[in-house]
């Protein structure tokens, strides 16, 4: 009797765990291991990250802007000279990958 009982134990067992499914995890906090495009940040408080490379043969991610504010009219006028003028961006050249000079390319 407990032979049965066992085995039939078991079958429902694999019944089970052939029926749940993998959860996967969010691949935003792993390394990075190589240049990727803009996504959404994971980081509170900001808009965009990216991985950049460091300088040292290997890469960092970096996250820039501000959750919650809407961008509009940034193309042209007094909004986007202060913002450049704020944040120094005429100091910024193609290999600096700084989180300012990331927003900067962005305006």
């Amino acid at each position: 009797m407990d032979v049965w009982f066992e085995i039939i134990q078991k079958k429902s067992k694999r019944r089970r765990k052939a029926g749940r499914k993998k959860r996967r995890k969010k691949s935003s906090g792993g390394r990075c291991t190589r240049a990727t495009k803009k996504t959404s940040s994971t980081r509170k408080g900001k808009k965009w990250m990216k991985c950049v490379p460091d300088g040292n043969g290997g890469y960092k991610r970096v996250h820039w802007g501000q959750r919650g504010v809407t961008v509009s009219g940034k193309r042209k006028g007094k909004r986007r000279k202060s913002f450049r003028a704020r944040h120094n961006c005429s100091s910024c050249d193609s290999s600096d990958y700084s989180a300012r000079c990331m927003a900067c390319r962005d305006w």
